[in-house]
């Protein structure tokens, strides 16, 4: 068998695994707001937050980790690091740090780690309900991620994540376990400039908490004391499927445009449709842009519409520095600001 009978031996098999998911993402409005380990679609990434994750085509490199991790086989240093940091609402900060490298023919490996911070709690009880004892907790919210992905021609990448979350406050905790599948096609049907893309997003394990914290102490009539244990809801994670197409158009010498649209389809979540464009000069400077459509949803009940954002990277020897800014608004919070440093080598 040639190389190129093994490449679309893999392509039917990602495929059908893309198939076999669908049934699993089928959304259903009366379970919004039901899911477990909602950290995962917290995003990360600041050059594809500003398009509003529209753009799971041409996303490259350690970037692309949340979006599409199949972009990370077009990394064509040795080495990238990333490191972006947001604050979402009420001063919980949302740290990411990603670092990958090019294994050549054998494919491209990443890890990534993203951590919460909520800062100190005053810790209260039933007897403590003021918290005067001055005590303080602070959850422990982590996603932790090894990417590995692979050209398996010219024109089609692909890319597997593996996570695990951890999710804890005192005396009570859980974790599950979830993948990401990803698939990239270049120039779509033979036409230049073209592409498209396919992600499933967190396919994954139930995540259900437990601890101490959920025992119940009780006194029987004859004076004893009980301690009884309630077992937590088992609840999915919130997964998706997100199929996008985008253009990348040459304007003149030194100047692109890229336009870009997703469809995403989720399974307890009302599903959405996301537009973006970047305008890049000399692959130095970036302008972008983007807008969240979420169906059958009131205006009211929206969080998050439309991004901007932009973006500078030099190149210095074999050394390639970064910095993306990325601007999302909030109905009801103070907007988001996300930075990301990059370095590649």
């Amino acid at each position: 068998m040639n190389r190129l009978s093994k490449s679309n031996g893999l392509i039917y098999l990602v495929l059908l695994l893309f198939l076999a998911s669908v049934p699993l993402l089928a959304g259903d409005e009366d379970r919004i707001g039901t899911a477990a380990g909602t950290q995962l679609q917290i995003p990360v990434g600041a050059r594809d937050l500003a398009m509003s994750g529209s753009d799971i085509v041409f996303t490259t490199g350690v970037d692309a980790l949340y979006w599409n991790p199949a972009g990370l086989s077009h990394m064509e240093n040795k080495a990238a690091g990333l490191f972006s940091t947001i604050t979402v609402f009420n001063d919980i900060q949302v740290n990411y740090l990603a670092v990958g490298t090019n294994l050549g023919a054998i494919g491209h490996l990443a890890f990534s780690v993203k951590a919460l911070d909520f800062g100190d709690i005053p810790l209260t009880t039933l007897q403590d309900m003021d918290g005067a004892s001055g005590k303080t907790f602070s959850p422990t919210f982590s996603t932790i991620g090894l990417t590995y992905a692979n050209k398996l021609t010219n024109a089609i990448q692909v890319g597997v994540t593996g996570k695990v979350l951890y999710e804890s406050i005192p005396r009570v905790s859980g974790s599950a376990v979830a993948f990401d599948l990803g698939l990239q096609y270049q120039n779509l049907a033979g036409i230049e400039g073209v592409s498209f893309g396919i992600v499933a997003n967190n396919i994954g394990t139930n995540m259900q908490y437990a601890g101490t914290g959920l025992g119940d102490q009780t006194r029987s009539a004859d004076g004893k004391t009980e301690f009884l244990t309630k077992n937590a809801e088992t609840n999915q994670l919130p997964a998706s499927l997100n199929m996008g197409v985008s253009y990348d158009y040459q304007v003149m010498p030194k100047n692109n445009l890229i336009v870009s649209g997703t469809f995403q389809n989720s399974n307890l979540e009302n599903d959405a449709v996301k537009f973006g464009a970047e305008y890049g000069y000399d692959n130095m400077l970036f302008l972008r842009g983007g807008y969240r459509y979420t169906a059958n949803t009131d205006t009211d009940a929206l969080l998050y519409t439309f991004t901007l954002g932009a973006g500078f990277q030099y190149k210095l020897g074999n050394t390639v520095l970064g910095i993306d800014y990325a601007f999302r608004d909030s109905q009801y919070f103070n907007a988001n600001n996300m930075f990301d440093l990059k370095i590649a080598f």
